[in-house]
């Protein structure tokens, strides 16, 4: 079973130069290495030792027969976000003197350009992209390579990768970028049929209508035992020649780097990092969730006005003084914002998660950064109703508080201690009063209506390889 057909085909796609600092918003994850098997499980599923040795990262329990399912069952995964538990491979690296080296880890760029233009769609669920092409023999712009000590990314072999410093190792990386731009229709590629392929300045092409994140994937060899490595003599594994289940491995130039990602992100995490993070413009980073859920209600109150309600408000105001004569001799105004407790993830560690609250807003006035406090309220109220004189009770015990200046802008609060308190207590609903810095400065926030949303997010992290 070849790819060749495949692979040519997208080798042969419109390319863009790959070698250009990305502006757009991105997110991230470093996965080490976990295993190598000669298995496929796109392009020779069930087919367990038939393909040539593949590196494997994320999802560790990846080989012949993974697919969605099997991957979010055992969702176990090497990469710094729990969140993902994806299948990525490459093919082995073999040195000049014959040794095969095992990787050390990846690190994959998620990215999007043109965003306003032409939005994302998450990933669906099992979508299987290829890239690169494993009879390459020539540059190809969507490879690249790159020694830690060395001149920066190329297209091309030859370069002599040094220590990256003295008594160190030979770091050597290489850079797939795969399609972004799916069929809508096939999960898998075929032989001889491509489903996805590269957009144009942010375009899709009419056979290729759904834009996805760009999954841009980069292997990293930290090699302690040379000193050097000619990136020319290096070699990347082939298609063996099986005699019965005998395997007679086939090596070929670095030319001939591919890849495969198979998606195991759990369905939220996908959609918040396209709908809630990237299509806003957002650089997410390592805050992908794991699930989250939009403020159920936010209003905000004042003693300025004690009867009156704002169901609706266009943004979350704060402000209060709680000098000359004490926070009840001044004026206060206070938002409140009601959450559906998102579940944790079931059958996994919860210590490896994490509430948070992520909000957009800032400060007002241009006079230095403050904080401002996250009291707990109770979560009898009801947006349409609720005033100043019919407010439900405060605590001015905080839950959290959130340090900020006045750049408009996301921000993230740690209320992993409030709502497992709250869970503890069977409530599957949390509330907070949004309180001012007690010096009467003002703060603005969006709310939950806005494009920025306003989100209570489970996030879930592992210590990531050390490099």
């Amino acid at each position: 079973m070849k790819r060749t057909t495949l692979y040519t085909a997208l080798a042969s796609a419109l390319l863009l130069p790959s070698l250009y600092a990305h502006a757009g918003p991105q997110a991230q994850v470093v996965c080490a290495y976990n295993h190598t098997l000669g298995d496929d499980a796109i392009m020779m599923y069930g087919h367990a030792n038939q393909a040539m040795l593949h590196d494997f990262f994320g999802n560790t329990h990846t080989d012949a027969f993974s697919d969605y399912a099997s991957l979010r069952k055992q969702p176990e995964t090497t990469c710094d976000n729990k969140a993902d538990g994806s299948a990525y491979w490459a093919p082995s690296m073999r040195l000049p003197d014959g040794t095969v080296v095992q990787p050390a880890y990846q690190k994959t760029y998620y990215q999007a350009s043109n965003v306003d233009q032409y939005p994302l769609n998450p990933f669906p669920a099992g979508l299987a992209l290829l890239a690169g092409d494993h009879h390459g023999s020539a540059p190809n712009s969507r490879i690249t390579f790159l020694c830690g000590n060395g001149k920066g990314y190329t297209n091309k072999i030859g370069e002599v990768c040094g220590l990256r410093k003295a008594k160190d190792a030979v770091q050597f990386n290489i850079g797939i970028q795969f399609p972004n731009c799916w069929d809508g229709i096939h999960l898998k590629p075929h032989h001889g049929m491509a489903n996805a392929t590269y957009d144009v300045k942010g375009q899709c092409p009419s056979g290729y209508p759904v834009k996805i994140p760009t999954v841009n994937m980069n292997v990293a060899y930290v090699l302690h035992d040379i000193t050097s490595l000619d990136t020319a003599k290096a070699q990347l594994s082939l298609d063996p020649v099986m005699n019965g289940d005998a395997r007679e491995e086939r090596w070929g130039s670095l030319y001939t780097a591919h890849a495969d990602f198979l998606n195991g992100w759990y369905e939220d995490s996908a959609r918040f990092m396209t709908e809630l993070c990237m299509n806003q413009s957002m650089d997410c980073g390592t805050n992908v969730a794991y699930s989250y859920s939009k403020a159920l209600a936010n209003v905000w109150v004042s003693s300025e006005t004690p009867t009156t309600p704002a169901p609706a408000p266009q943004t979350l105001l704060v402000q209060d003084n709680w000098k000359n004569g004490g926070r009840t001799r001044n004026s206060e105004t206070m938002s409140l914002v009601k959450f559906k407790i998102p579940a944790l993830p079931e059958g996994q560690d919860p210590s490896q998660f994490k509430y948070r609250v992520r909000i957009y807003g800032g400060k007002v006035e241009a006079n230095g950064a403050d904080q401002i406090f996250f009291y707990p309220a109770s979560n009898d109220w009801d947006p349409a109703t609720v005033t100043w004189k019919k407010r439900p009770s405060c605590s001015y015990n905080s839950d959290a508080i959130l340090y900020l200046n006045n750049s408009r802008e996301y921000r993230m609060l740690d209320v992993d201690k409030a709502v497992r308190k709250a869970l503890a207590a069977g409530k599957t609903e949390i509330s907070w009063y949004i309180g001012g810095d007690r010096q009467g400065n003002h703060y603005q926030f969006n709310p939950a209506n806005s494009k920025e949303s306003l989100v209570l997010m489970v996030v879930g992290y592992k210590k990531t390889p050390e490099i």
